[in-house]
């Protein structure tokens, strides 16, 4: 058999006549892009193509064809190209064919031939796959199910839960039959969504057996609930109730069709099917929906969270606008009448009742904001339920409709249906206030979601409440703590006749003083003179030219500063004296001052005066304030702190001209050089300094070898003792030696000092030599050695130590033979007493000399 030859002419008239073909060829082979320009040619080209032409027969075929048909394999084959179903339903739902097709739509399932029944079915399910709208999906779900079904009309309920945690049955929907097509209209009472709990009524009792109910004539079934029959005066005979299931089986809905239309009016199994094949779609169509709106729900709120923290983070120092703040950012996503925030305090009473501060009225329609008295809130029915939350500290809800109660009315009229209230907590779960919500909008009661969104929001305002609180507190104590500094600084700074008399005397000059001399001591000055001394000190060293120093607040710190050493043995404003003119002898005459900056001259004379600054020895006691407040930091914490609240006075501020870059330097340097006395880390420093100054030259231009060597030259000055004048010394160290004595003696349990003196004078003899010794071999030498390696021309200060510790050796050795003689001429019995004494005074001065030695100023034992 010869193959017919294909023309054009024959292709044209073999899909004419077989259009189902042309059909399936085109759904499967044809992009839905080439179907959109076909369909645009057609439309600029209606001259040249004829209404029986191939093109025009192809789409009088695709609009013929269900929906059904073309749109699943386009949607699939079309993914890629970002194509959507709208817009295959455009291309299909040709102008001239959709009126007919919507008429073709209002037809029942029984009125159709299977073929256009399987059409129907899953142009419905097509219809609903798509919205993602829970309230529009609600009503395509009963448009579509009284069309599959011919009922008369249909409802839906969705699962929801209560706030305790209670399922219940919520109206969605109400759709009946109309000439001009099918209405639907939420099915309410009074404005109110209708709730039916789990078991009442039959569909009730559908949603918690999770099985249908076919009931022929529901006034007959006892199970029905005629009041809604008797308000909307419809009769309803035959009725369907069927569960709307999710993935996971759960019943997330019930659907009731009621009167069958045509027939015996009841419904058949038949029915029964298709409603259940159709509702397995709905339950999937909701579950995403509400899946969606939940989403949509996360987004606002994270939203309103981010929100509320750029308002919490941008307002934290007047409550009341952060308050205002942030109920003005929170109204667009409350959905009720009024918005108030009550700011609670508990009284002093024995009863700790809560009192209101203050409240905050918003009302959400038109944003404005109003503080309400006294006596408006006490007579405002919902303040008493934020008392409540107050008092409990737990969260309140009233709904007049679900509690069977009436309405609360105010005085001015404003009724009150529903009221939420929450506690707001600070971070230590106190209450601080209650933010209260009333009235949803529509009438509705407060649901799960608006609870978690009231939580959240009084999370944020509790936070912004103690952020703020906290915030005006401690302006207030830094006010306070200002006002008590002034009332210190009256007492604490010299008196402006004092203050005076020194501006007004005569500047000496430092070589009537000996301030160049390595044996000077503060014995040879008046008291007066010592601070004259100081100013001498200043002038030399050019620093009130320099730092344009005025004389009168110079003058005023130097008497603040003598003013605030206490007059104890050894740590008082003499000592400090010492210290000084030891530092301005290291820098002058060892010629230190090559080295450093002005800057850091500046802070070691500074941090020379004031090191010891307010020394206390009850510091060095368990459980004294001082102690507590430094007992994890060196003492010489609390000096600096005492230096730097002088300074922080404008009338006792020698630093009052630096810039704020120098201002910053200066004050990091006299910390530094004030904390650096402390002899904690000393052997690891002297290391270090060892390796410095062993090098051939000396880099001093580098940071750290400067901090190491201010470090040295503090301590150095710190001990000046150590290389004065052998008489001067005795002296000085028997004063140490008695002060450490008693404070060693009243430290231990039960200790009390000796008044006599009588065990202080049999130590010192035999344990101070000895103690002397150690210290000056451990500390003073190796510092001044490494000091005059650094500078030569401080030789004389390890020269004077040295001879020094020859002096102290020779008691110590006389000491020690004379123990040994009195050892020898007593009895066997005494000579044990005596070992025994001998070993425990030998253990306590061990003990003492391994915790501390008496000539270290920074750290008394």
């Amino acid at each position: 058999m010869s193959k017919k030859k294909l023309t054009k002419d024959w292709v044209g008239n073999y899909l004419k006549n077989n259009p189902s073909f042309l059909t399936d060829f085109v759904v499967k082979n044809v992009p839905l892009t080439m179907l959109l320009e076909w369909r645009k040619d057609k439309e600029t080209r209606k001259s040249n193509v004829g209404k029986d032409g191939v093109f025009s027969g192809a789409v009088k075929s695709i609009q013929k064809m269900s929906k059904s048909q073309a749109l699943p394999d386009l949607a699939v084959a079309e993914v890629g190209q970002r194509k959507t179903i709208s817009d295959l339903k455009e291309f299909i739902e040709d102008p001239e064919k959709k009126e007919s097709r919507q008429l073709q739509r209002k037809k029942t399932m029984g009125e159709l031939t299977g073929p256009q029944q399987e059409d129907l079915f899953f142009e419905l399910i097509l219809d609903i796959a798509h919205e993602l709208a829970v309230d529009a999906l609600c009503n395509k779900i009963l448009s579509n199910v009284a069309m599959l079904t011919g009922s008369d009309r249909c409802s839906l309920f969705l699962v929801r839960v209560s706030g305790k945690g209670q399922q219940f049955l919520e109206s969605k929907l109400f759709e009946s039959s109309d000439p001009a097509g099918r209405i639907c209209t939420p099915m309410q009472e009074g404005g109110i969504s209708v709730q039916i709990p789990f078991g009442k009524g039959i569909a009730g009792l559908v949603a918690q057996t999770k099985k249908p109910v076919n009931v022929v004539d529901a006034h007959k079934d006892e199970r029905f609930n005629t009041e809604i029959d008797r308000k909307t005066g419809y009769r309803t005979k035959s009725l369907l109730t069927m569960p709307v299931f999710n993935f996971e089986g759960s019943v997330i809905g019930v659907a009731q069709i009621m009167n069958k239309q045509g027939g015996d009016e009841v419904f058949s199994k038949q029915d029964e099917w298709i409603f259940e094949k159709f509702l397995v779609f709905c339950g999937i169509s909701l579950t995403n929906a509400e899946l969606f709106g939940l989403s949509l729900s996360e987004f606002k709120m994270n939203k309103l969270l981010l929100v509320l923290t750029k308002g919490i983070f941008a307002e934290q120092t007047k409550l009341d606008s952060l308050t205002r703040r942030i109920m003005l950012d929170i109204h667009s996503i409350i959905s009720c009448d009024r918005c108030i925030m009550y700011l609670v305090n508990f009284t002093a009473s024995v009863e700790q009742d809560v009192e209101i501060t203050k409240a905050y009225d918003l009302t959400v329609s038109d944003k404005t904001i109003l503080n309400p008295s006294d006596d408006a809130l006490k007579k405002f029915p919902a303040t008493n339920f934020a008392l409540q939350v107050a008092r409990t500290g737990e969260s309140h809800e009233f709904d007049a409709k679900n509690q069977e109660v009436e309405p609360l009315v105010s005085d001015t009229g404003y009724e009150i249906r529903s009221v939420m209230s929450m506690p707001v907590l600070d971070t230590h779960k106190h209450v601080v206030g209650v933010v209260q919500l009333i009235n949803k909008f529509n009438n509705e009661a407060f649901n799960p979601s608006d609870i978690k969104t009231i939580a959240t929001f009084a999370l944020f305002c509790g936070l912004g409440i103690y952020n703020c609180r906290l915030y005006e507190s401690m302006v207030k104590m830094i006010a306070r703590q200002k006002v008590n500094l002034d009332v210190l600084s009256y007492y604490a700074a010299a008196s402006d006749s004092e203050t005076s008399d020194l501006v007004s005397s005569t500047v000496l000059k430092s070589q009537k003083l000996k301030l160049t001399a390595l044996d000077f001591f503060d014995s040879s000055l008046s008291d007066s003179e010592t601070a004259k001394a100081i100013i001498t000190i200043f002038t030399e060293l050019n620093f009130i030219e320099h730092f344009r120093i005025q004389t009168d607040i110079l003058c005023r710190w130097i008497l603040s500063v003598k003013k605030n050493y206490r007059p104890y043995p050894y740590h008082n404003w003499r000592h400090a004296v010492n210290v000084v003119q030891m530092m301005f002898y290291c820098i002058t005459v060892g010629d230190v001052k090559s080295v450093l900056s002005e800057l850091e001259k500046f802070a070691l004379i500074v941090a020379s005066v004031c090191h010891d600054l307010d020394y206390r020895p009850e510091i060095f006691r368990i459980k004294q304030p001082l102690q507590m407040l430094y007992s994890l930091q060196s003492v010489e914490h609390h000096y600096a702190d005492q230096c730097i609240m002088l300074l922080n006075h404008e009338k006792t501020n020698v630093f009052h001209s630096l810039g704020t870059d120098e201002y910053r330097v200066v004050l990091e340097l006299l910390e530094s050089c004030i904390l650096s006395a402390d002899l904690t880390d000393f052997t690891k420093n002297i290391k270090s300094f060892q390796d410095i100054v062993s090098k051939e030259k000396v880099n001093w231009t580098v940071d750290y070898n400067r901090r190491l060597l201010r470090s040295m030259l503090m301590a150095g000055s710190d001990v000046c003792i150590t290389c004065k004048p052998w008489s001067t010394q005795v002296k000085v160290v028997q004063a140490i030696f008695t002060d450490y004595c008693r404070l060693t003696e009243e430290g231990r349990p039960g200790g009390k000092p000796d008044k006599s003196g009588a065990s202080v004078q049999k130590r010192m003899r035999t344990e101070l030599p000895k103690m002397q010794v150690a210290f000056l071999d451990a500390v003073c030498l190796p510092l001044y050695l490494l000091l005059s390696n650094a500078f030569p021309l401080l030789k004389p200060t390890h020269d004077a130590c040295l001879a020094n510790r020859s002096q102290w050796k020779k008691h110590a050795e006389e000491a020690q033979r004379s123990a040994k003689s009195t050892l020898s001429h007593t009895s066997p019995s005494s000579a044990s007493s005596s070992s025994s004494s001998s070993s425990s005074s030998s253990s306590s001065s061990s003990s003492s000399s391994s915790s501390s030695l008496p000539t270290l100023p920074p750290q008394p034992p």
